[in-house]
């Protein structure tokens, strides 16, 4: 994540609002959390909600990540975690600590099959 996304974002944060990411970013790799989130969580204070959706019925694409795409008429189930206070670090290993503690969170919602 860029610094003028994590400004952005920030600000949105900010004014109230809330944001969604990608918790492995758009080059992964895959079930890899991304530092943006926690170095973002740290700087503004705002909790982090894990959600995993799991389809009925979908396509995959032959991609890094395996994108879904759910098949029309499919059923959705959305699982969302307990919001979870991201910790200030003081050392890279604290943060490396922090950022697979939310990783292990976030992969307890995936059911892989």
């Amino acid at each position: 994540m860029g610094a003028s996304a994590l400004l952005e974002l920030s600000e949105i944060l900010a004014s109230g609002r809330d944001v969604l990411l990608t918790p492995d970013g758009p080059r992964g790799p895959v079930y890899e959390l991304g530092q943006g989130i926690i170095f973002l969580a740290q700087k503004t204070g705002a909790r982090v909600v894990p959600v995993n959706m799991e389809y009925s019925s979908c396509w995959r694409v032959k991609s890094w990540d395996r994108f879904i795409i759910p098949r029309p008429f499919a059923k959705v189930r959305v699982i969302l975690g307990l919001p979870h206070q991201v910790r200030s670090t003081s050392t890279p290993q604290e943060f490396e600590n922090e950022r697979l503690r939310l990783q292990n969170v976030m992969m307890s919602l995936v059911e892989r099959r």
